[in-house]
């Protein structure tokens, strides 16, 4: 294995010192969101964030956002198999459930077990995907321990209107169409996207289909008043083969979600920003065993679970003095659960954070954050974190890190019912704690070097075992100690090559039993290189070797590495026609994420994007 890791390294890594380099600069201005709250420039961050574009998007020929999460360091993700398989992320060392996601800064991770759908966010409204790496808890709350995840939709244009279509068919007879809207109308911008699609599944009854649709309207008062609302739907069928030891011929699952967000935005001004959300967010899984006809027959014996999540945020921005931002906040939200089998529950989260930026002196700059949560049915937990970063010029900038981050028990945990599976209503929340140091270099403004060294402990693990009675029961009883390295590179040569080089070292480990934590990949390597000539044509060759997991806390049952290789083609046929096609696992490799559920072969997709 090290052999490979280290071959690997070595192809990636000729072109970075054989070949002339005249790429153009790195934007630094470019604004984020996710590590404040509030926009800043990406140059003066002091935390580790990783940005994806729409153009990134467009780019790669991604069809859900698992394919373009994939490849950044410390990610890792779960996936269950084919199109509309499960797809969940987890980042450093943390569960699924320890990775916080947000959708405009809308929390839409399911209270239910604390995870998040990947396949079911669509992709043809992303302006960019700002991934924070490490905890956020002091901002965000519970589930911010990996990192967090924030996916920003774009606004309707500016003026005039805009019309996207695109459609692709490939393997298994999937089919994907997506048609996107966008006017301006004065001071009221609309914008509408919906999407349909289908799979027939490279497995017996892994058949999909799904669809959905969007919508953001904004409409501004004044100069100093904006309005926002986002309505959201999305509904899926399924069939769930499980997995090839136990195979389900004729088990179903069905979805069905939907959202509303408003926003008020108020600048009074230039040094004051003040904004008010509310929200509800609405997540029905139905489940079939033994299906004998639709998956929304009445008739048939299936379990429902519904949750419901209803939140109101306040958030504050101001700058007391020149080189001085104070942001704080204040949240409330009630999460609600109707199970036929775990009954009915709620709880209410009450809480309020406050962080301050400063700029020391010249190109130093510190901030520290504090968050109190107040949960209905375990209490109070305080969350701090300190940040120091300083830049050498325009090209070497040091980053240091602390915080503190927590996890909250979900439904499943606290109420899981008895059936052979008993949840605890006694859990206290995960904790943890994170240090982080971090370099990043600029080499003749065309190479760019990141290196990130960090450092968490993680106590109160929840642990699902089995109790004397044989009935499993979850408890606080683990902790674990992880240790990571993140190496990033990215290249520009010849005008039109890019060259983007990811490693991550994960020791992710029990501190009782000093075994690895399941599913925590030890190295895992990411590779792109990509063409891009000025007649549109585009050409991407992605690689990725993940390595060895465990599959149970004994480290008894091992889950192979696996290697893959992509390649993605495109072509401007003409302004506002593209054509592109793009093959999945090339080598034809057979490899599973998860065990016993294996993935697809080869794969092939080809389609065309209108945009007029």
């Amino acid at each position: 294995m090290k052999r490979v890791i280290l071959l690997f390294l070595i192809v990636f890594s000729i072109p970075v010192f054989a070949t002339s380099l005249y790429a153009e600069d790195v934007d630094l201005e470019r604004i984020v969101i996710t590590p404040s709250g509030v926009a800043e420039s990406y140059g003066s961050l002091s935390r580790k964030v990783d940005l994806i574009t729409s153009k990134d998007i467009e780019n790669t020929g991604a069809t859900n956002i698992e394919e373009l999460l994939t490849g950044l360091t410390s990610v890792n993700i779960s996936n269950y198999g084919g199109p509309g398989a499960t797809k969940t992320i987890r980042m450093r060392g943390s569960t699924a459930a320890g990775v916080l996601v947000l959708l405009d800064g809308r929390p839409v991770n399911n209270p239910r077990d604390g995870e998040t759908e990947l396949s079911s966010i669509p992709l043809d409204d992303i302006e960019r995907i700002e991934v924070m790496h490490g905890p956020g808890s002091h901002i965000y709350g519970s589930q911010a321990m990996g990192g967090v995840v924030n996916i920003i939709t774009k606004n309707p244009p500016i003026e005039g209107q805009r019309i996207k279509f695109s459609s692709s068919f490939g393997t298994f007879r999937t089919y994907d169409e997506r048609l996107s809207y966008g006017a301006r109308i004065r001071d009221l911008g609309v914008s509408f996207n919906a999407g349909y699609q289908s799979s027939e599944g490279f497995r017996d009854n892994s058949e999909f289909t799904s669809k959905d649709w969007n919508a953001k309207f904004i409409y501004n008062l004044n100069d100093q008043n904006g309005l926002e609302f986002r309505p959201s739907f999305y509904v899926s069928k399924l069939g769930t083969p499980g997995s090839i030891v136990n195979p389900d011929l004729d088990d179903k699952q069905g979805s069905l979600k939907n959202s509303l967000d408003f926003k008020w935005s108020f600048t009074p001004d230039e040094l004051t920003e003040v904004s008010t959300r509310f929200y509800k967010n609405y997540n029905r899984l139905e489940f079939i065993e033994d299906s004998a006809g639709s998956i929304w027959d009445t008739a048939l014996d299936k379990s429902i679970h519904t949750t419901k999540v209803y939140g109101v945020e306040l958030q504050g921005a101001r700058q007391l003095f020149e080189n001085c931002d104070l942001i704080g906040g204040l949240n409330y939200v009630k999460n609600l659960n109707d199970s036929t089998t775990s009954a009915k529950h709620e709880y209410i989260v009450r809480a309020g954070y406050l962080q301050a930026e400063m700029e020391v002196f010249d190109n130093f700059e510190a901030g520290c954050g504090l968050r109190m949560d107040d949960y209905s049915n375990f209490g109070q937990k305080y969350n701090p974190s300190a940040q120091l970063s300083y830049r050498f010029g325009d090209d070497l900038k040091l980053h240091t890190l602390f915080s503190r981050s927590f996890r909250a028990p979900t439904f499943n945990d606290l109420y899981w019912p008895d059936q052979g599976w008993r949840g605890n209503p006694d859990l206290e929340p995960e904790e943890g704690a994170t240090g982080e140091f971090g370099v990043s270099y600029r080499v003749r403004k065309n190479l760019n070097l990141d290196l990130t060294y960090y450092r968490s402990k993680y106590t109160k693990l929840i642990n699902w075992a089995e109790n004397n009675s044989g009935v499993w029961v979850p408890t606080n009883v683990d902790s674990a100690g992880i240790d990571g390295i993140e190496f990033e590179s990215g290249l520009f040569f010849m005008d039109n090559f890019q060259l983007n080089l990811g490693y991550t070292f994960l020791r992710a480990k029990d501190r009782n039993t000093h075994n690895f934590l399941i599913y925590q990949p030890e190295h895992k390597v990411d590779a792109a290189l990509k063409f891009n000539d000025f007649c549109g044509l585009i050409v991407e060759l992605k690689g990725q070797f993940t390595g060895q997991r465990y599959h149970d806390a004994a480290n008894d049952i091992k889950v192979k590495q696996f290697f893959l290789w992509d390649l993605y083609l495109s072509k401007d046929i003409r302004k506002g026609v593209t054509c592109y096609v793009k093959f999945d696992n090339m080598l034809v490799r057979h490899y599973q994420v998860i065990r016993d559920y294996p993935m697809p072969g080869f794969s092939a997709t080809g389609g065309f994007r209108l945009d007029f």
